[in-house]
Parts: C-alpha cells; sequence; structure tokens
C-alpha cells in the first residue's frame, strides 16, 4: 500500500522519516513527495521512498491518497490536477482566514460566545472605532505565521495611546498613532479585535494550543495541549519568539485551581466540537487542525486561530502514529469503495 505525503521542501524532513519508518511495519509504503514532482503528462510522479536508513529515488503512477501539507497549497495548478485524480487530505478549497472564522461564529448560538469581535480595517477610522467601544484593541494581518506583525493598543485619552509589539511598548499621541497604523495598514490585509486579556499571574500573554489529529476510525482525537507563555512579550504568546511552553494540566491548576478540571473539560469539549464545525464549514474532511484559545481571568475561553498546518515537531511522536492510524483508515475506505464503482 503506497500513501504519498507531500510537503513543501525538496529534501525529506525528520518528521517524514519518522513516520516512514513506522509506517511500514503497518504495510504502508510513503512516497515522499515535492508538488514540482508531479508529471501530469502521463500521470506519475516520482518522489522518495526510505529503503532501511536511505531515500531512493522512484518514479511511479499518482499514489491514490496523498496527505498534502497547506504549505503546499501556492502550487494550485499542482493541487487542482491532483485533486481530480487522488483523494487529499487538504485542496485549499474553502480555507478560513482568521476574520471568516470571527464571523462565522458570530453567527452560530454555540460558538458565538467563543468568538472575538472583528472587523478588516482598510482605514485607521475603524480601528479608532473599536478603541473608542472596546479601550483595548490588537490589530494583525489577515494572513500571518509565527505571531509575525500583531500590535496592541491601548487608548489612554483622547490624544494618547499605548501601542505594543513584541517585547516593547511606548506612547503615541493621535496623529502619530494615525500615521504609523495608516502606514502599516496600507501595505497588506490587517483586520482589528478586541482585546482579550489571557495572561498569566506575571502578566505575561499565553494560550492554549489544542493539535489535533484524525484516529484510526476516522475521528477527531486531541494528540496534545499545551500552554504557550509570550515571556516579556506583549501581545502574543508564540515560543519562536523567545516564549515558554508548558504542561496543560499543570498551568491550568496554578492558574485556576479547583476550577482547573472544569477549565480542562471545557477546552476539550469546545476543540473538539470546533474541529467537526470547520469541517462543516469547508465541506470536507481534515486530518490536522491546530487551534489557539485564549482564556480570560473568568475562564472564559475565546477562540485566537484555527491553523491548518500546525507544527508537529514538539509532538512528533504523538502525531505519527495517529497519522498512520488515520491512513489505514484512508485505505480502507479507498478498498471499499473499489468493488461497489467497479459493480
Amino acid at each position: 500500500m503506497l500513501v504519498g505525503l507531500m510537503q513543501p521542501f525538496r529534501k525529506p524532513t525528520p518528521f517524514a522519516k519518522n513516520i516512514s519508518i513506522k509506517a511500514k511495519s503497518k504495510g504502508i509504503d510513503i512516497l515522499y513527495m515535492h508538488p514540482s514532482y508531479i508529471n501530469e503528462d502521463d500521470h506519475t510522479t516520482s518522489g522518495l521512498i526510505l529503503n532501511g536508513d536511505t531515500w531512493e529515488e522512484v518514479q511511479t503512477n499518482i499514489p491514490e491518497t496523498i496527505d498534502v501539507s497547506a504549505f503546499c497549497l501556492k502550487f494550485k495548478h499542482t493541487i487542482e490536477y491532483l485533486r481530480k485524480h487522488a483523494y487529499l487530505t487538504e485542496d485549499g478549497r474553502n480555507k478560513i482566514s482568521k476574520e471568516r472564522i470571527q464571523k462565522i461564529m458570530e453567527k452560530d448560538k454555540y460558538f458565538q460566545k467563543y468568538a472575538i469581535p472583528t472587523c478588516r480595517c482598510k482605514t485607521f477610522s475603524i480601528i479608532k472605532g473599536y478603541l473608542s467601544k472596546y479601550g483595548e484593541v490588537v490589530v494583525k494581518p489577515i494572513y500571518s505565521q509565527l505571531g509575525k506583525n500583531i500590535y496592541k493598543i491601548s487608548q489612554i485619552n483622547e490624544d494618547e495611546f499605548i501601542i505594543g509589539y513584541q517585547k516593547s511598548s511606548h506612547k503615541m499621541n493621535l496623529q502619530d498613532t494615525f500615521s504609523y497604523f495608516q502606514n502599516i495598514i496600507s501595505k497588506d490585509k490587517f483586520i482589528v479585535q478586541k482585546y482579550i486579556p489571557s495572561r498569566t499571574h506575571l502578566g505575561d500573554p499565553f494560550d492554549c494550543r489544542v493539535h489535533l489529529e484524525k484516529n484510526k476510525e476516522g475521528n477527531w482525537v486531541i494528540a496534545k495541549k499545551y500552554i504557550r507563555i509570550g515571556t516579556d512579550q506583549q501581545v502574543v504568546s508564540n515560543i519562536q519568539q523567545g516564549g515558554n511552553m508548558f504542561d496543560a494540566g499543570m498551568f491550568l491548576k496554578l492558574k485556576f485551581e479547583e476550577e482547573a478540571q472544569l477549565v480542562n473539560q471545557h477546552i476539550n469539549s469546545f476543540a473538539l466540537f470546533m474541529a467537526k464545525h470547520t469541517e462543516k464549514i469547508r465541506k470536507r474532511e481534515l486530518v490536522t487542525l491546530g487551534l489557539d484559545i485564549g482564556i480570560d481571568n473568568d475562564k472564559n475561553l475565546f477562540l485566537f486561530e484555527a491553523n491548518s498546518a500546525p507544527d508537529t515537531s514538539l509532538l512528533q511522536e504523538e502525531v505519527t502514529k495517529l497519522r498512520i492510524d488515520y491512513y489505514t483508515y484512508l485505505l480502507e475506505q479507498l478498498a471499499e469503495r473499489a468493488p461497489k464503482e467497479l459493480a
């Protein structure tokens, strides 16, 4: 049995090697692929298969099942071609931006309590309106990675504001604030959101990353849940910007004491419901999802972001096992469909 693993790197990643080794024990060969390897003329692809400790190049028919990294979606023509000839775990259709996910949740009776008031900000006047309403807001790109270009604005009075970015903050008057942000939002697509105070006892921003995967029954499970703290950061808790990672259970006990278990259960139930809801919105099944959840001092949960390509470097063992189980499920589903299609 052959499963394609399409990633944006020409050289196989440690994750690809790990999953290839363990998939062989289940009778599955992993074909490591890059979008540029596809030959549409004869419906074949080149790729790499791990043999012992060595990657060997092969030429083969396009696998019927391909696990596609969301970072490969920029190869639009190739993805569109593959979508017609194979089952893809991700094809980019109906993708949900930071702006759209909040709007969708606001309209849903169950999910609206997890939504954050959000608006596209093409001009500073929209940011100013949110500041007048909420006092503190966050401005960030609709499409961004690793918590880059995220700003916090606090209004002190009509002519004084505090701008927080990464590890620094400074005051500005209204005119300087206008010029500063008008310049920023003119260069990219940005949104403004009500600021959600998800902070530790020491005042550092934190969120809970919930990494979800599919299991051998094709159902969502939580592969790992951990807390990210942006030590000395003004806005975000991204650990690649100098933050730290903590066990979720331990952190919740320290933060919420006797109510920690209820908060933990709430996070779990919300994450599983949100994963199913995301598939409903996108009108397709997914294989992986990363949810970034904020928790205020009243223990209310808020969805900061739904990530279709969550980092696996911190939980390779958990993801590898679940991913191989899901490949087995997909191959079984494919085998069951084949006789019906031939009948």
